[in-house]
């Protein structure tokens, strides 16, 4: 069989897709299956999902567990499901962001569900690469700041409080008008845990799980009637930064605005 010939590389994207594909020796290498039972493999799913300590525990904000049942169908969620930036004045309110959060990327053992283990969104491995933190603008009955959410504890670690809304502005965003949300929504990716067990073609799993997260935040939105867009434009370095992240191993990769409906 003739050896697939590919086009020269022109930019960094080429070279990111070329580097992450899987060889055709991998075919060939009887031990492979194995590599998911060895010991730090499985180190690595039962580390479970990420802690963080912070010093503002009065700032801590336990979400609701009382999630009532969504009576809209999947089928129309899905077809009312769209991107909106005509968001109202009003805060989101709790109930709704807490069941956004739940079942967007939270652990099925801290909703109202028969389904047990796991998290409410697909990931490589089980290896739960997607973290969620979250800017809150306007959300009923929490603090603006910078927050984690802790899928174990279901709820927000603050990492700092405060309006951040001008440093966003002029500091983070492109699109600036994307501060009239009641929130944003930074999706994570934990590339330290996919690549030790998935070498290069974990970058490009740690894309496909945020766009899992991504995609049950809008269909959750739908159902809820809240306004949600997802933007790439954002400087990553500042964010990281703000994040405690170090841009490379942990890095976001997607920004979501949400906010009640006009």
């Amino acid at each position: 069989m003739r050896i697939t010939r590919f086009p020269p590389i022109e930019n960094e994207a080429h070279e990111y897709h070329l580097r992450s594909n899987n060889s055709p020796w991998l075919l060939k290498t009887p031990a492979l299956k194995s590599v998911n039972y060895q010991p730090h493999i499985i180190e690595l799913s039962n580390e479970g999902p990420r802690k963080i300590e912070t010093a503002i525990e009065d700032g801590v904000v336990q979400l609701s567990r009382d999630l009532a049942p969504l009576t809209i169908t999947l089928e129309d969620a899905i077809m009312q499901r769209t991107s909106s930036r005509m968001f109202s004045r009003s805060p989101i309110l709790f109930e709704k962001f807490s069941k956004l959060l739940a079942l967007s990327n939270g652990l099925r053992e801290s909703v109202n569900t028969k389904i047990k283990g796991g998290r409410n969104s697909p990931s490589a491995g089980g290896l739960g690469s997607c973290e969620i933190y979250i800017l809150v603008f306007n959300v009923e009955d929490i603090k603006p700041g910078l927050y984690h959410y802790d899928v174990i504890e279901h709820a927000l670690k603050p990492l700092k409080l405060g309006n951040f809304k001008r440093w966003t502005e002029k500091m983070v965003l492109i699109q600036t008008e994307l501060t009239e949300s009641g929130c944003l929504i930074f999706l994570a990716s934990n590339q330290n845990r996919l690549l030790q067990k998935y070498g290069s073609r974990g970058y490009r799993l740690g894309l496909l799980d945020a766009g899992h997260v991504s995609q049950n935040i809008y269909l959750i939105a739908s159902a809820l009637n809240l306004a949600v867009t997802a933007t790439g434009g954002f400087i990553d370095d500042t964010l990281n930064t703000a994040l405690r992240l170090d841009g490379l191993k942990d890095c976001v990769v997607l920004v979501l605005a949400v906010g009640e409906n006009q």
